[in-house]
């Protein structure tokens, strides 16, 4: 089944819930069923890191500091950025997401890694009022999130002064186009209105690391240009240090386009016009 239009939701609230019992039915899929040949799971315990070179040489050295993983999802990155040094603590939405990140963290022996159940929303009471020398989130996370400037808001107190937020996010541009064919050829047109504030509602089968992947799920995201990100990270305290664009993906929604360029990253097949797919950015809170 392809995925098509679903009904709007009643309100951000069933939106979230919805959402969440999509997630959690993928948690265990992801981490030990049908997905975890696309998170590469054998090849991450055995040592392979789950970060991308560019993230490891952006952020610099964390030995020793606290790094908070937010929207975690099974932990893998964030046991990654543990492999590095970090002190880490990740909070997803899901309970059994969480569930599979604290099994992973005793696999690899990572005894003070924190794993935390909790919304974006209720980050601030769910940690206690901690404070972190580095917040790190992205690769499609902050669609799932219907408000931007709450979550800089909730961003900016959790992150120490002096410290910053690092994310990685597929580009506006991409997340608004999709292949379609014209003549004997496909060409990307646009698909989404980056400027609809509305949800995007959808129902299919399958997931990014299973398209085969049995059951009906309903899913609703939210757009975001770097307008609507950058100013809610300016307007809540953040200075942007930098914004760094890519021609490699960390999914590969349109195999016909993109060929694997390294674990877990896609890029543009030869021949195809390429086009920033993926950025990082970081930003210090003043």
């Amino acid at each position: 089944m392809e995925w098509k239009d679903a009904p709007p939701p009643e309100d951000n609230e069933q939106a979230i819930i919805e959402n969440l019992e999509s997630w959690d039915d993928l948690a265990n899929v992801h981490a030990q069923g049908s997905g975890a040949k696309f998170y590469r799971i054998d090849q991450w315990l055995d040592g392979e890191s789950k970060l991308a070179p560019w993230e490891i040489e952006e952020v610099g050295p964390v030995s020793g500091l606290n790094l908070l993983h937010l929207q975690c999802h099974i932990g893998t990155d964030t046991l990654s950025w543990f492999r590095e040094g970090a002190k880490v603590t990740g909070l997803d939405f899901s309970s059994n997401a969480v569930i599979e990140a604290e099994r992973f963290a005793k696999l690899l022996g990572a005894e003070d890694a924190r794993f935390f159940v909790g919304k974006i929303t209720d980050a601030l009471e769910t940690l206690g009022g901690e404070e972190f020398d580095i917040v790190y989130t992205g690769r499609g996370a902050i669609c799932w999130l219907p408000n931007i400037d709450e979550w800089a808001s909730i961003c900016s107190k959790l992150v120490k002064e002096g410290g910053f937020l690092y994310l990685e996010e597929s580009t506006p541009m991409f997340n608004s186009l999709e292949p379609m064919e014209f003549g004997s050829h496909s060409l990307f047109g646009v698909k989404y209105d980056l400027f609809n504030t509305d949800p995007v509602s959808e129902m299919g089968q399958g997931s990014y690391a299973d398209p085969d992947l049995p059951g009906i799920r309903t899913t609703h995201t939210w757009e975001y240009t770097y307008g609507s990100i950058i100013n809610a990270l300016v307007g809540n305290g953040f200075r942007i240090d930098f914004l760094n664009e890519r021609d490699e993906t960390f999914f590969n929604p349109h195999p016909e386009k993109f060929v694997e360029s390294r674990p877990n990253y896609w890029t543009f097949k030869d021949g195809e016009m390429k086009f920033p797919v993926s950025f990082t950015l970081k930003a210090t809170r003043l």
